[in-house]
């Protein structure tokens, strides 16, 4: 049996969502669920577009340890199992994202603009991760707790007191290097 919620229940739960992949959707906002289904419904809010997709199996990393997939805009991303995560290391473009807090980030967590979190597509849920900022050197530690950023070319979506921590945030991007702590 799968859950098919009204398109403007999605639409809400998308905004709430604001570029994340939320998790547990139907028990974090009520919905009702069949007993009999194993089908857990992701909503990402991206670029305008609302994509909803199954999450099986541990749906995105979450208690499993990882090794979860899921799908935003018809790409499928595959969660590092913590093997996988612990040689992470990698360089590109990190932004930042700023909300209200209170909506649920994908772990199923109240999103807080104060926090060291980040939103990463791959690394599980909890994975520690040390940001450098490679035209500042400042550097700081952040835990995974939400997925994104799905915008080509970013690797990493930070709280906006992280792109402060790192001296970003007036720019809104800054080149950096990501590794696992």
């Amino acid at each position: 049996m799968n859950f098919v919620a009204p398109a403007a229940a999605l639409s809400a739960l998308a905004l709430a969502g604001c570029g994340t992949v939320v998790e547990g959707t139907a028990k974090a906002t009520g919905f009702a669920v069949g007993a009999a289904t194993k089908t857990v419904w992701g909503v990402a809010k991206t670029g305008g577009k609302i994509a909803t997709a199954p999450l099986r199996g541990g749906g995105g990393g979450q208690a499993d340890g990882g090794g979860g997939s899921y799908t935003v805009r018809g790409r499928r991303y595959h969660v590092m199992t913590p093997g996988q995560a612990r040689r992470y290391r990698e360089t590109g473009t990190a932004s930042y994202y700023g909300r209200e807090s209170g909506p649920r980030t994908a772990n199923g967590e109240r999103y807080s603009p104060h926090e060291m979190t980040a939103a990463h597509k791959t690394l599980p849920f909890g994975t520690r991760v040390r940001v450098t900022n490679l035209e500042n050197g400042r550097r700081a530690t952040f835990r995974v707790n939400d997925r994104g950023p799905f915008v080509r070319g970013r690797i990493i979506d930070l709280t906006p007191a992280g792109a402060s921590r790192l001296g970003f945030k007036r720019q809104g991007l800054a080149r950096v290097r990501v590794e696992t702590r």
